[in-house]
């Protein structure tokens, strides 16, 4: 395995383009000579993030984020530096030769948790292919759910009297960490199981680390149907997407990815040979769980339940989807049935037919909406066409745009195509608000002439050798390094260096500063040097007439303020 060299994330970084990466992420549209988009860093209503490629930069004018293409995939994947510039390489079809980046860092507090949690997994799956439970073994071949699945998927059985925790026990774990991993609970009868008396199918994280478990009653019982694992250190249910290590790879390949509700509705989409599916293991499709969505850089079929819950649960998802850009469309499911239900009554074909026939979000709400509202009344029409306009206004293509208002006013007999929403000039506002928070506007200019010219960083060395500012002295002395490697700097690739995010900060702001020079010029650089040098001056006069004020001699009274009168002379 080779190390990430300077060079070869370079490279890298050169031969991506910025805009095509993040678009990825984003929808982004020309705004001049950049694009803007919503910034997925905060929560955004207008377009508060520029993206420039000439500069290969991005910045949100609203929260601050900026940066080059690292930085964005790093901070929206959470991931490392190193494993950014791997999946920007792969997004921009580059090659990296021999670098691999180990994507699933060892975390040494969970790792116990995961432990245990795989000696669960070993004991529940032993037990129900060992013989000893035929009956719960039948009773999932009768479900079609095979051997080939039971593995894959590591299904178990649980069996009653508590018999994991002595097995638990047994093998040193102690009863804290049970308890706190939610396989044994203590009660005023003493500690016991769980899952007793249920088929256990795991949950993994993003890396394929055991977290938790969704476990099916077997047998009649007045207890619930599924039961999952409470929140523990290692498992919070709306940060995670069920079957999402496994479904990774198959989504890359088909560019698609089919999301259902729960363990068994993917199981079921595997018993017709798909394998791109995940769940969210409920109905509500969290923030974090959109986000996992979105990080997978593929379509999102939403295949929830054709029953009411399952209908209102698509709308509750698309409103939240399209308010992020989420790209995704609707399993027109007219059965009514769940995906084993569809199975049983029409076969794994059907399901299989099914689960390719979509329709837009936009058409989704057009049958959704019209019966949640009575459009013979006229309030409720009303209501209905601002709904729907709403929802068509972020159609980026035009001519669906049309035809979906078209459709609107054959509906209601309103026409929603005169409907404005004005957009608040956030960009250029904000900038100006922003642009000197680091320091002064000559120390900007300084740092500016500095980007474009080695001459620049000569005469400042010369002349000046530092700046007010310390986050901007900091910047100088970057600057003043990269000279000394390369006749010329790319910002975007400077950004790689340097490890103070207040720095990055500051030369993401000089590269969008609407003022910034466009060409080396002395006479304007001295000027700001001069500023600098009276700023300093002025500040060293006002330390010496506060100490002055202060002071009984006489004669050291004196001295000091001829001192500040030369000092007055000599900045004229």
């Amino acid at each position: 395995m080779a190390r990430l060299r300077e060079d070869k994330i370079n490279e890298i970084r050169s031969h991506s383009d910025i805009v095509e990466v993040i678009s990825k992420y984003i929808p982004l549209s020309r705004k001049g000579k950049s694009y803007v988009g919503m910034c997925p860093f905060h929560d955004d209503h207008d377009p508060s993030m520029s993206v420039s490629q000439d500069k290969q930069i991005f910045k949100c004018f609203a929260c601050g984020a900026g940066g080059n293409v690292f930085n964005f995939v790093s901070r929206y994947e959470n991931i490392s530096f190193a494993e950014s510039v791997v999946e920007v390489a792969k997004i921009c079809n580059i090659d990296v030769g021999d670098i691999e980046i180990v994507s699933n860092p060892v975390n040494t507090h969970l790792a116990p948790y995961y432990k245990l949690n795989q000696a669960f997994i070993d004991y529940t799956h032993y037990m129900l292919l060992s013989g000893g439970h035929n009956d719960v073994l039948d009773y999932l071949h009768k479900r079609q759910i095979h051997d080939d699945l039971i593995k894959k998927f590591e299904i178990g059985y649980n069996p009653n009297e508590d018999a994991l925790y002595h097995y638990l026990k047994a093998k040193k774990f102690k009863d804290e960490e049970m308890i706190e991993a939610n396989l044994v609970r203590l009660t005023s009868q003493g500690i016991h199981d769980v899952f007793s008396s249920r088929i256990t199918i795991p949950i993994h994280d993003r890396y394929g680390n055991p977290i938790a478990f969704t476990a099916r009653r077997f047998g009649e019982s007045d207890e619930a149907k599924y039961i999952n694992t409470t929140e523990t250190p290692c498992y919070v249910k709306g940060n995670v997407l069920f079957n999402y290590h496994r479904a990774i790879d198959a989504c890359k390949k088909t560019q698609r990815v089919l999301l259902v509700e729960g363990a068994m509705d993917t199981i079921a989409f595997y018993k017709a040979g798909i394998e791109d599916v995940v769940a969210t293991l409920g109905t509500a499709c969290t923030k974090e769980q959109l986000k996992l969505l979105k990080q997978m850089h593929v379509k999102v079929d939403v295949c929830y339940d054709g029953d009411a819950a399952g209908i209102n649960a698509i709308y509750k998802f698309g409103k939240m989807a399209s308010e992020s850009s989420l790209v995704f469309e609707v399993v027109d499911n007219k059965t009514g049935l769940d995906p084993d239900e569809i199975i049983e009554k029409y076969g794994i074909d059907e399901l299989k037919s099914l689960s390719y026939k979509t329709i837009s979000w936009i058409d989704f709400c057009f049958g959704y909406l019209q019966s949640k509202y009575h459009l013979e009344n006229y309030s409720q029409k009303v209501e209905y066409a601002k709904e729907m306009s709403i929802e068509i206004e972020r159609v980026k293509e035009v001519f669906l745009r049309e035809n979906y208002l078209k459709k609107l006013y054959e509906i209601t007999g309103f026409d929603m195509s005169q409907r404005a929403v004005k957009k608040k000039p956030v960009l250029r506002e904000i900038s100006k608000n922003i642009q000197f928070r680091y320091g002064e506007a000559a120390e900007y200019e300084i740092l500016g002439q500095m980007l474009l010219s080695r001459q620049a960083v000569n005469v400042f060395k010369n002349d000046l050798g530092f700046l007010i500012h310390p986050v901007c002295n900091q910047l100088a002395l970057y600057l003043i390094n990269e000279y000394r490697l390369s006749d010329t700097i790319q910002a975007a690739d400077l950004l790689n260096q340097i490890k103070e995010e207040e720095v990055k900060k500051l030369l993401v702001d000089l590269c969008e500063w609407e003022l910034a020079p466009k060409s080396f010029n002395l006479e304007v650089l001295k000027d700001a040097i001069r500023k600098i040098h009276d700023k300093c001056i002025e500040a060293k006069i006002k330390e010496m007439s506060d100490l002055a004020k202060k002071m009984s001699n006489p004669l050291d009274k004196a001295r000091l303020i001829n001192e500040i009168i030369e000092l007055r002379r000599k900045s004229g």
